[in-house]
């Protein structure tokens, strides 16, 4: 399993535990608020999953990342795991990546010996 889809997991269960919803209930691309997250379970979410990640997070990053799917998505970029998706979904989120995001998913399209030719 890959490091999102376990990241992913576990948000999606301490979401199910902390504001008592039902798995059925959970869906990766509906946002928290919908689920009835107020500031206090971001700031909960943030520290149990600094906690688990062992390092420290930013306290918006529920907010940032304010749906299952984003929110597993980047922590697992942050973890160093690059997901394949495709080219459009990549170019909607570039301004959203780090250099070494962007640096790691060139790496990935281009082949780790790849070279760019600057004609």
């Amino acid at each position: 399993m890959n490091r999102q889809k376990e990241l992913s997991q576990w948000i999606g269960m301490w979401l199910e535990r902390e504001l008592n919803l039902a798995p059925s209930e959970i869906d990766a691309d509906k946002t928290f608020v919908r689920y009835g997250m107020d500031s206090m379970h971001a700031m909960m979410l943030v520290g149990d999953l600094e906690q688990l990640l062992a390092r420290r997070l930013p306290p918006t990053l529920a907010w940032d990342y304010p749906t299952l799917k984003a929110l597993g998505d980047h922590l697992g970029w942050e973890t160093g795991e690059v997901v394949k998706t495709d080219d459009s979904e990549i170019l909607a989120r570039l301004d959203d990546l780090s250099e070494d995001e962007i640096d790691r998913l060139l790496e990935e399209k281009l082949g780790k010996n790849a070279t760019v030719s600057k004609t």
